[in-house]
């Protein structure tokens, strides 16, 4: 991004727009959840139909911004991968670099790979990475305020509090996933290179009879790569287990405990004693308050598990 003007910072300028709204869409459909709730409850079968026709008109701005996020995020991550390609296209085809790299100098091996697959990639994540970074911060400050409001300052702290233990946890035991994915990207193009080697020799292996040797070449690349790409596999399904057991399922139980605030805490006799034991409002809060700490719960998940994008 070289300038506040360039069509990329409009791109992150719209997706932050579309952001908030989809933000504040998620807070409003968790009051109209409880509200259709307390219409059932409460028997009220034309309230009940005005709130499922509310819900339907939320669905046609709700798909339009989901749909545009994916959208928008796409056409950044192509801009990124434009721009990072042509630097590499003025760099690698001028004053013979790219004779010089293939055959003179060998630190910067499989090119190909570097200027296309991994050029891709790159773009990709970087993409990804904002998106996944600035949209739980968003839902992480709004959601907190208006949960605050109706359970008090507790709620988000006990969620807080959770996933700032997981996260000490997960980060203590995390292997060093960027080199791993680093060495396994190393691999595969060097897996690919020896393909091509015999694509471009093919004449020359085929004078000399040399496709055992190059069949054991091959299958050699092919074993390293097998061989990492199974310990990373077996490494993730490791931490995919203490992934899912504190973020989500402990997440879980915490927020059971905070539901139950309002009726078992400090205050519940005021809180009560204002509902006037009306169930249906009961049900109502309860499930507005459960829509809205899920979606806490998913945001700061996603900040702690952000590791792996990074």
């Amino acid at each position: 991004m070289p300038s506040w003007n360039c069509d990329e910072a409009k791109i992150l300028v719209l997706l932050s727009f579309l952001l908030v709204l989809r933000t504040w869409l998620s807070i409003w459909l968790a009051s109209v959840n409880g509200r259709i709730v307390k219409t059932i409850v409460g028997l009220d079968f034309s309230m009940f139909l005005k709130r499922i026709a509310e819900l339907l008109i939320f669905a046609i701005p709700a798909s339009t911004i989901n749909s545009g996020l994916d959208y928008f995020n796409k056409i950044l991550a192509l801009m990124f991968r434009r721009r990072l390609t042509k630097h590499f296209h003025e760099q690698y085809l001028r004053n013979m670099h790219y004779y010089k790299i293939c055959n003179l100098d060998s630190r910067i091996a499989n090119p190909d790979q570097r200027l296309t697959a991994d050029t891709e990639k790159w773009g990709q994540s970087l993409a990804n990475l904002y998106l996944n970074i600035t949209k739980p911060v968003l839902d992480v400050f709004l959601f907190s305020r208006n949960l605050a409001q109706l359970v008090g300052w507790q709620g988000p702290s006990m969620i807080f509090s959770w996933y700032f233990f997981s996260g000490f946890i997960i980060k203590s035991i995390s292997p060093p996933f960027g080199r791993l994915t680093a060495i396994e990207q190393k691999f595969e193009g060097d897996y690919r290179f020896l393909h091509n080697e015999v694509l471009a020799h093919s004449e020359e292996i085929a004078f000399y009879k040399g496709h055992e040797w190059e069949k054991k070449n091959v299958v050699r690349g092919w074993d390293r790569l097998k061989a990492h790409t199974e310990s990373v596999l077996a490494k993730r399904f490791i931490m995919g287990i203490f992934d899912s057991m504190l973020v989500k399922y402990g997440a879980v139980t915490v927020g059971y405990a905070i539901v139950g605030l309002p009726v078992f805490g400090p205050g519940s006799k005021e809180y009560l004693a204002s509902m006037g034991n009306d169930t249906a409002a009961l049900m109502s809060d309860y499930i507005r308050n459960s829509s809205m700490l899920v979606n806490l719960s998913k945001a700061v998940g996603r900040l702690v598990v952000s590791y792996k994008e990074v």
